[in-house]
């Protein structure tokens, strides 16, 4: 038996054999949102408050100390009488007796503009880098302009000095701690009006606690430079794959 063609079946094309190519999936630019400005670490950071009242308090007092020699007039004339005297009483240990009589009291009176002025920079270097450290943030909120330019490159210089004055204020304590004989920093049986830990001794400490509480602030703020700086560039390159899409 003969059959005809169907035309409809011999003229229909086969089927193509398609290949589908993996779908690719694009971030969403919801997804690539960058992080809000709140939630940014910033190179500022809040004054510590107690640091700088330390600073404040002990650079007063030797501002105090030192202003009072100024003010006397001729504390350099009278430091080597006034050393011969204590070194005469003999309460100071051998070496340091030794090195006031035959080192400082010949130069008593270079010595003597050396101390005055010394006590009076230190204590106006810490007590001006305690201030400007509690008005910092206030200057870091306000608009800038040139004043704040300014105000931020004292502070900059001051920071860099203040340890500087704070080693050479725990210096001076040290030496007069040892000009009172090295009394003992610790309990004895006594009255003790007025307290018991000696003045130069005290202020030799807090000066300690000052350079070490400025370089710790110092380090941290340096690790939050870091931080900004490195978003900072996490968000450029974010903002640069966005402009691609």
């Amino acid at each position: 038996m003969i059959t005809q063609p169907n035309s409809h079946v011999e003229a229909r094309p086969a089927a193509l054999d398609v290949q589908h190519e993996p779908h690719i999936h694009l971030p969403r630019r919801s997804h690539l949102r960058l992080e809000p400005q709140e939630g940014r670490a910033t190179g500022t950071q809040p004054p510590n408050i107690a640091l700088a009242g330390l600073q404040i308090i002990v650079g007063y007092e030797w501002l105090l100390a030192g202003g009072d020699k100024l003010l006397l007039g001729g504390f350099p004339a009278q430091m080597g009488k006034l050393l011969l005297t204590i070194v005469g009483g003999g309460q100071l240990l051998g070496f340091f007796a030794s090195i006031l009589r035959e080192l400082v009291v010949p130069n008593a009176v270079l010595f003597g503009y050396l101390i005055e002025w010394g006590e009076t920079l230190a204590g106006l270097g810490l007590v001006t880098a305690g201030l400007l450290a509690l008005l910092r943030s206030l200057v870091e909120h306000s608009p800038g302009g040139r004043s704040t330019a300014m105000f931020m490159s004292g502070f900059r210089l001051v920071e860099r000095l203040a340890p500087l004055a704070a080693i050479g204020a725990g210096l001076l304590g040290l030496s007069y701690f040892f000009l009172d004989g090295l009394p003992k920093p610790w309990f004895v049986p006594s009255i003790a009006f007025g307290g018991s830990i000696d003045m130069g001794l005290f202020l030799a400490a807090a000066s300690v606690v000052l350079v070490v509480g400025q370089l710790v602030q110092r380090h941290q703020m340096r690790r939050i430079s870091e931080i900004d700086a490195a978003i900072t560039q996490d968000e450029h390159e974010k903002g640069s794959f966005l402009h691609a899409l």
